[in-house]
């Protein structure tokens, strides 16, 4: 089995790259791109093989097998435009059986001004969007060195009065290799049905309604295959050095490379840093993480270029 899974990933790289053609605005439900998490967004995205807590939940999911008792995570997310988006996790793990995890998470638009043909300048009203997932998720170790976790997903987008419901699935796996502390992370996530839009709408021909309305198309959820490295440069009892690096493949883009970097000292305070390579806004990303107790604060800032920061902020409170 190792064998065979070791093939898998000196192949992976080599299909990755095969193909520069980028297809942007080919998928959905494009909320799911945005890492929730503020340790995994301050390392650049660089977080599979890095997961060791509940946040593994929006990354990799096998993580979650490093949990022990029970962990709870809330999170909020300063995204672009001033948008919000929160999540909510809670995980436990079972003796002989495994770690269940529930998540939830939430983006609203806002009030946006409504405006028509007739009434360009608005004044007839506002409207919203919003964007929910709801995912139950398991995570088993297999042996020591390979973990393996899964995560069912109920996914809803909602523009106006119309609205889509759809179910997907994350994958992901962890190995430890043996050689010091290296190890490799690998997932795919948002792998399900084509979602579609409810109802219909109105196609414009030179501002002239179209005869009858038209149904919305199908898209594609934003699958991604993820695969990824994590080593300590140092490691003592209070202090540790952090280096990951992941290749990212998504369906709708071409493959980039996330890099990151944390370092912990006296078992209370990290500091991290990252980067995402060949991304067409996201660069440098930095972040702070505070260790009290039962209790981690996590905070990161991230740089979007053109489209300004995103800062996240989030509680970790294990029992």
């Amino acid at each position: 089995m190792m064998r065979k899974l070791w093939v898998l990933i000196l192949l992976i790289p080599v299909t990755a790259f095969s193909s520069e053609f980028a297809k942007v605005g080919t998928v959905g439900a494009q909320f799911k791109k945005i890492g929730i998490g503020a340790r995994g967004a301050a390392m650049g995205g660089a977080y599979e093989a890095v997961s060791n807590d509940i946040t593994a939940v929006f990354w990799n999911p096998s993580g979650l097998v490093n949990i022990d008792q029970t962990s709870v995570f809330v999170s909020h997310i300063n995204w672009l435009a001033d948008i919000g988006y929160d999540a909510l996790a809670v995980a436990k793990y079972f003796p002989g059986i495994g770690v269940f995890a529930f998540s939830v998470s939430y983006m609203n638009s806002g009030d946006i001004e409504r405006t028509t043909v007739e009434n360009p300048d608005g004044g007839i009203g506002d409207f919203s969007t919003d964007h929910m997932m709801a995912g139950i998720t398991y995570a088993r170790r297999l042996t020591d060195k390979f973990s393996f976790g899964a995560n069912l997903k109920f996914v809803r987008e909602r523009l106006d009065d119309q609205s889509s419901n759809a179910w997907a699935t994350d994958l992901g796996i962890q190995y430890y290799t043996g050689f010091h502390s290296l190890r490799l992370g690998m997932s795919i996530r948002n792998f399900g049905p084509e979602i579609q839009l409810s109802g219909d709408y109105w196609d414009l021909d030179n501002g002239v309604p179209l005869s009858e309305p038209t149904e919305y198309l199908p898209f594609h959820f934003p699958m991604t295959f993820k695969l990824g490295a994590a080593m300590e440069l140092y490691d003592s009892e209070q202090s540790r050095f952090t280096v990951a690096a992941d290749i990212v493949h998504p369906n709708d883009n071409v493959e980039r490379i996330n890099a990151g970097a944390e370092a912990m000292m006296w078992n209370k305070i990290c500091f991290r840093g990252g980067y995402c390579f060949e991304h067409d806004t996201a660069g440098p990303s930095f972040g702070v993480g505070f260790l009290w107790q039962k209790l981690t604060v996590n905070y990161s800032y991230s740089d979007f270029g053109v489209l300004d920061w995103v800062q996240r902020f989030d509680f970790i409170f294990n029992m």
